[in-house]
């Protein structure tokens, strides 16, 4: 995998801007990443608010492996390999739920919400009361939270969630601080599938502003609530816009240092009265006092991806925020799962209109996934062919000018609002966990 057929090239080649199209397609390649990747980093896989009680639960997968998320009777987070240890068939099949055991439908092995085998069909009998339960309970992830955001990984102990948000995490405290009463995931969930690779999906959130004039240009023009109401096409400018790249390979795009989201949602509120500008301003008021005026003049992030999969958008303290993951199937094919949230306390029409735009926009009938899903499966297909996964795709905009822009007091390492640095930062991530040398 270090070079391609007839190219003594790398397949990614970071310091002129070029990804082999071969990662795309390969088998071989795709298996890798669900060993080295998907079940060595952190991956996003719910929000506290959807299991508040011990016995809730809900299903996830981390790459391919199911996994149950369940709050044990305790109170603690697990996330379980949802595999029975008898034959590997599920042990739970619902979406989500409360349960006090799950119990395999093939055989009945049963297990605690702790991952315990707790019982088996004729113990004495079949296995002479020999088998040890205690050496069979369900195979448990690494569990850890994040402002209420639940994340697993198989990897080793050494790395901490901590260190792999990084400097991800002072954007993620803009994002969270600013809800009053926290994030809540609404009830519900839109899934679909699309014949496309994972990572086309995930690099187009960690920083492909420059398709949404193209792809996206007809949202800009319609008479509907704006999901994102800061933005270029409309500001006529992308001076105050950045793109940000931070370590392990996250992206954020459409960042804005000085106030013209909370300004921009001041405008809206007043045209929906006083009760959301109060709103409005408590937000705000609530990222100054925790965080300080840095990240209270970004006060919204724009749309983002944590390396590898896990893609959000929060655009406005008025709009919703979406929860996205890309989860892999095959090196053609993924599952999009996505979540609609908001603020906790947020006044209802806030609320509503968050469903409401969510559905319109994000969504799998929206305007703006359907037109992503129709680029990510076009690419996908003419990506496949003997002579197509000869060429590179094309990561050069900006190569040269990475660490041009400086912010004081602003982690992560800032570009223009059109730049696929953030790509090349995921790439290099992607390239260290697969152990390719990414130039």
């Amino acid at each position: 995998m270090a070079s391609r057929s007839g190219s003594n090239r790398t397949a990614v080649d970071l310091k002129n801007g070029l990804v082999s199209r071969t990662i795309f397609v390969d088998h071989d390649i795709y298996q890798r990443e669900l060993e080295r990747i998907f079940a060595t980093c952190w991956l996003f896989l719910g929000h506290e608010s959807q299991i508040p009680k011990p016995g809730d639960y809900l299903t996830n997968y981390m790459g391919e492996d199911p996994v149950i998320v369940v709050r044990d009777g305790a109170g603690k987070i697990r996330v379980l390999l949802n595999s029975c240890r008898h034959r590997g068939m599920k042990v739970c099949r619902a979406d989500g739920g409360n349960a006090q055991s799950f119990t395999c439908a093939f055989h009945g092995w049963t297990y605690g919400v702790d991952g315990a085998l707790i019982a088996v069909p004729q113990h004495k009998d079949a296995y002479y009361g020999e088998l040890d339960l205690t050496r069979h309970g369900l195979k448990e992830a690494r569990v850890a939270t994040y402002g209420g955001l639940i994340f697993g990984s198989w990897g080793e102990a050494a790395e901490t969630l901590d260190a792999y948000l990084g400097e991800l995490r002072w954007y993620f405290d803009v994002m969270l601080e600013r809800l009053l009463g926290g994030m809540e995931v609404i009830a519900g969930q839109q899934r679909y599938t699309m014949a496309a690779n994972w990572k086309i999906a995930s690099e187009n959130f960690a920083g492909d502003n420059y398709h949404l004039p193209h792809s996206h240009g007809s949202i800009f023009r319609l008479d509907m609530r704006q999901l994102n109401p800061v933005n270029p096409m409309q500001y006529k400018s992308m001076e105050r816009f950045y793109n940000v790249a931070t370590a392990n390979g996250h992206g954020l795009c459409g960042i804005c240092v000085g106030d013209e989201r909370y300004e921009a949602d001041l405008a809206l509120a007043r045209t929906m009265g006083p009760e959301i500008v109060d709103y409005v301003e408590a937000s705000h008021a609530r990222l100054k006092q925790r965080l300080g005026p840095r990240q209270a003049g970004i006060h919204a992030l724009g749309f983002a991806n944590m390396f590898p999969n896990f893609s959000f958008n929060d655009f406005s303290a008025l709009r919703p925020i979406g929860l996205h993951l890309w989860h892999p199937r095959a090196p053609g094919k993924l599952e999009s799962w996505q979540w609609c949230a908001v603020d906790r306390d947020a006044p209802a029409i806030i609320k509503e209109h968050a469903r409401i735009d969510f559905t319109r926009v994000q969504a799998v009938s929206g305007v703006a996934a359907q037109d992503d899903t129709e680029n990510f499966e076009q690419v996908t297909e003419a990506t496949r062919g003997a002579v197509s996964r000869r060429l590179d795709f094309n990561y050069t905009m900006g190569v040269g000018h990475d660490g041009e822009i400086a912010l004081d007091g602003y982690p992560g390492q800032y570009g223009r609002y059109y730049s696929e640095h953030c790509q090349r930062n995921f790439y290099r991530a992607w390239a260290q966990r697969m152990g390719v040398n990414g130039g």
